[in-house]
């Protein structure tokens, strides 16, 4: 098993919130610009960090190596920045198209190769399009929701307001001090 535990050792979350205050407010700023291809550099960096800051959130959170403030900073970015990309990806058609397989996959090994006089892959093709009907359905329910929360983690002033949060809060962490210490 691979030891994460160094991401909660500071400077480690300092420099990540550092890091990923700068990269906020520079996609906040710069904007999707049809222009350039640097937004689109800029948003896979954000995925991966924001993703990267997720799994240290993580591991801060479990061994109490920042403070709640701090943590909550760190969750707060990773989001902004891990979201922007994740909504590009039709997520409903994906996890419908999956989970219907695999209950057609499952019900291929429980059902007799007949059933009331239909071949079974009439009834497999039937399970596949409910259950990936309805998984579509909840997940596309979700992906709403998801866009509604990442509308605001992207609206560029609570960007550039969680960028110089994050700033501050990793130069504070960087002298052994958190915004939520203040509070």
């Amino acid at each position: 098993m691979v030891d994460l535990s160094p991401l909660a050792e500071e400077p480690v979350p300092a420099i990540a919130l550092v890091v990923g205050g700068l990269l906020s407010i520079a996609i906040a700023l710069y904007g999707q610009r049809e222009d350039s291809y640097w937004d689109e550099v800029g948003t896979v960096f954000a995925f991966v960090l924001g993703a990267g800051m997720l799994v240290m959130a993580f591991i801060a959170g479990t061994e109490e190596a920042v403070g709640w403030f701090t943590l909550a900073i760190i969750i707060i970015l990773a989001l902004t920045l891990f979201l922007k990309p994740m909504r590009e990806i039709p997520w409903s058609g994906v996890v419908g198209a999956l989970v219907g397989g695999a209950a057609a996959l499952i019900a291929s090994y429980l059902l007799p190769s007949e059933l009331f006089g239909v071949d079974e892959w009439v009834f497999l093709v039937v399970i596949f399009i409910i259950v990936g009907a309805i998984v579509h359905s909840l997940v596309h329910f979700l992906e709403d929701l998801f866009a509604i929360a990442t509308m605001v983690l992207q609206w560029k002033p609570t960007m550039i307001i969680i960028g110089l949060l994050s700033l501050a809060e990793g130069a504070l962490v960087l002298t052994d001090h958190s915004i939520g210490s203040f509070l």
